[in-house]
């Protein structure tokens, strides 16, 4: 019985807890023991290196900010100074409008503010571009601080309107220019009885499809509109044949324009607008 007693008294809570407590006691001892082991980081050990560390993102930062403050002064100094001043003014990209022209339309003069001139670079492209038509795309560059050029391209002239016994340059674009001329110039065809923009873009798409090797052979393109086909058009050539056709379809059939011209014994008028067969003038007949 006693015996009995002595074993139930064996799992008694305050024996067990003081067991768990010098337990975890000695546990924590054998933890701080290691950590305090020679050659193991510790906070202390470690302060140096972080402080170290520390320092150099510090100086790190501060010459950034230093850099950055410099660069800003700088700036300001030199757009409130007169050498942000425009101090010579270019033209770049001309090939037959006047540089002087695209000067004074821009509007830019010397002694503008560089920096103002950058910021509103849309107006003087606007201005440009607005008051010369002729003029396609436009850039403004920088140079040696102060030195500004207007960088331009210009449309090519594609053809002449004539009309009023006056010759007008067709842009690529279909622009038709309001500067009169006595004459065409270069190989560009002349375009006669266009009476609308519809039609010219027609004939401006017609001599852009022919083949490069006939383009050159093209004097005139004339719009002889019938009631019955009104995109019927006369190309004159420069061998003194003519050739008619369809506005819509005759960039497909002139490539038998060579071909036609060898079997033909004179000048004469080549029709494609149907059918493709030719009929030399009376005059070439003897």
């Amino acid at each position: 019985m006693k015996n009995k007693k002595k074993q139930l008294g064996s799992h008694d809570p305050l024996q067990l807890l003081k067991v768990w407590r010098a337990y975890q006691i000695k546990r924590w001892k054998r933890q701080r023991r290691q950590r305090l082991k020679p050659g193991r980081p510790t906070i202390t050990n470690q302060l140096p290196q972080l402080k170290k560390q520390r320092g150099k993102k510090i100086r790190w930062q501060l010459v950034v900010i230093l850099g950055i403050f410099t660069l800003g002064s700088l700036t300001a100094t030199y757009f409130i100074s007169t050498k942000s001043d425009i101090q010579q003014l270019a033209v770049n990209g001309t090939k037959s409008v006047p540089d002087q022209q695209v000067i004074n339309a821009s509007g830019i003069q010397l002694g503008d503010n560089v920096l103002w001139q950058l910021m509103h670079h849309t107006k003087t492209k606007y201005n440009i571009q607005t008051k010369l038509p002729k003029i396609k795309q436009v850039s403004l560059q920088v140079s040696q601080m102060n030195h500004v050029a207007i960088n331009v391209s210009e449309y090519k002239t594609v053809g002449y309107m004539f009309k009023h016994k006056q010759y007008y340059p067709i842009l690529e674009n279909g622009t038709i220019l309001k500067t009169k001329m006595t004459q065409s110039l270069g190989n560009s065809p002349v375009y006669s009885h266009f009476k609308n923009d519809r039609y010219l873009k027609l004939g401006l798409k017609l001599y852009n499809d022919i083949p490069d090797s006939i383009q050159s052979a093209v004097s005139e393109i004339r719009l002889t509109a019938q009631n019955d086909n009104p995109y019927q058009v006369h190309l004159y050539m420069n061998d003194g044949n003519e050739v008619i056709g369809d506005l819509r379809t005759l960039a497909k059939k002139i490539k038998y324009y060579p071909v036609l011209v060898k079997q033909m014994d004179g000048k004469g008028k080549i029709d494609l607008e149907v059918g493709a067969y030719s009929k030399l003038f009376k005059q070439s007949k003897s």
